[in-house]
């Protein structure tokens, strides 16, 4: 339900500015507003969920999902839409914030490989499911439908989870005050990074409202440090990120959603204005890299108490990196087939990757930490989206503004020269994509094998 909603919704836009009479800026909040809530409010819950219990949030995060999908319905205005969107958002942020934690926990060693890979095959599914079953309810049904089908999943689901689900005890910390000073200010460090981010794309990264967030971003963070590291019972323990390992294993994590994030937004604007495909064929052809996504998340899971969370690791960055380097070779003669083959490539890589490096961050977490730790990890792989999509539009633009200076081409010029800017655009783009996987080897690389874990539950 969580990822789903995060792609659901985009192939309604168009059909929600029409039924609402607004603009294309204005109906764009339905989905950044969500995506802002989301990750503002993952590490809170991950820290409550460490508090209070995982059962008693999760299933929390399922009513409030829940409710605030039948409001999504019911919106009469685009601004009750809007602020239904944010509720749900709250309830996606218990749900997928913990749910690492949950498999850490209440798995055996032995089962926590597979269990990992199942999380990255539903996740994917969501992600790849959501244009498409979107499309298909806005179409013929309405746009409701595309809210009003979480209910009858988010009731089942909590009367499942109610009898699936151990309650687990409220661990030691309990009696400590909450840190509501550090949840305040890590969610307006989430949320202005976001909106500078988001909008930055929109309406420029010159704009006073772009710059305002950014400022207050950056001018917040050194404040949210240094109350952690004061307050009794932090947020966020920053001692964490001595390890280096930790560290490291968390910034794999992050670049990697970085890179497919941002490729993925700029592919299917050479699928559709370079190789020519329609906007139908084109998202056929988008679809190829979940289907492997979720099939290496399988392999990857059972691979993974055999062969190492490192080792699989390093295959899987390795494959990303050739399908980016073979994106990277992308042409107006490319075939069909090399296109599905190196798509493939470039989500079977970051399916391998995802439930290994999970699994050795969640096995190197003391117990009473797991679930901001797996908070943690959620917030890296929307954070990772975001940052893609707004470093490598600029990225695109850069290198084709300078391919066309040096080349003096300019709108006047024949149709090749334009096609050939945008190739050298493309080019550039999945270069850097490139760049960033193999930086992602070399961290991965300086890591050393996770072997055991801090305690069972």
């Amino acid at each position: 339900m969580a990822s789903l909603d995060v792609t659901i919704v985009n192939i309604a836009l168009p059909t929600l500015s029409q039924y609402f009479d607004a603009s294309t800026s204005m109906v764009s909040w339905v989905a950044t507003a969500y995506l802002i809530v989301l990750a503002s409010c993952l590490l809170i819950f991950g820290k409550l969920s460490d508090k209070f219990g995982y059962k008693k949030i999760f299933l929390t995060g399922f009513f409030v999902f829940a409710l605030g999908s039948f409001l999504c319905g019911l919106s009469s205005t685009l601004t009750i839409l809007i602020f239904s969107r944010m509720l749900q958002a709250v309830g996606g942020a218990m749900i997928s914030a913990i749910a690492p934690a949950m498999v850490s926990s209440y798995f055996p060693a032995e089962m926590r490989g597979k269990a990992m890979g199942y999380i990255t095959v539903v996740a994917s599914l969501g992600v790849a499911l959501g244009p498409t079953l979107g499309g298909f309810l806005t179409q013929y049904a309405s746009w409701h439908w595309i809210f009003f089908i979480n209910v009858p999943v988010g009731i089942f689901a909590i009367l499942l989870g109610i009898k699936v689900i151990p309650d687990t005890r409220i661990i030691s910390g309990e009696s400590l005050p909450f840190d509501r000073a550090g949840s305040f200010l890590i969610f307006l460090i989430i949320a202005s990074g976001i909106f500078a981010l988001s909008m930055g794309v929109q309406l420029g990264f010159n704009s006073p409202q772009v710059i305002g967030a950014a400022v207050l971003c950056l001018l917040a963070i050194p404040v949210f440090i240094r109350h952690e590291k004061r307050v009794a019972d932090p947020l966020l323990d920053t001692s964490l990120f001595k390890d280096r390992d930790f560290t490291f294993k968390n910034s794999v994590a992050l670049l990697m959603m970085l890179a497919f994030g941002g490729a993925n937004f700029i592919l299917p604007f050479y699928l559709e204005l370079v190789q020519g495909l329609e906007t139908s064929v084109a998202g056929l052809f988008m679809t190829v890299p979940s289907v492997t996504m979720m099939i290496s998340g399988v392999l990857a899971g059972n691979l993974y108490n055999k062969a190492g969370g490192k080792k699989l690791c390093l295959y899987a960055i390795a494959i990303s990196l050739l399908g980016y380097l073979m994106l990277a070779q992308f042409s107006t003669d490319t075939t069909q087939i090399f296109i599905i083959i190196t798509l493939g490539l470039f989500g079977f890589g970051l399916g391998f990757s995802i439930s290994p490096n999970s699994n050795d961050i969640m096995n190197m977490t003391k117990k009473e930490s797991k679930g901001i730790v797996s908070s943690i990890l959620t917030a890296e792989r929307n954070l990772g989206l975001t940052i893609g999509v707004a470093l490598f539009q600029l990225a695109f633009v850069s290198s084709m503004t300078k391919f066309a200076a040096k080349h003096a081409i300019t709108e006047a010029s024949p149709t090749d020269l334009k096609l050939e800017v945008l190739i050298h655009g493309f080019d550039g783009t999945f270069f850097l994509a490139a760049i960033v996987i193999g930086i992602c080897f070399v961290l991965m690389f300086l890591t050393k094998e996770t072997e055991s874990c801090f305690g069972e539950v």
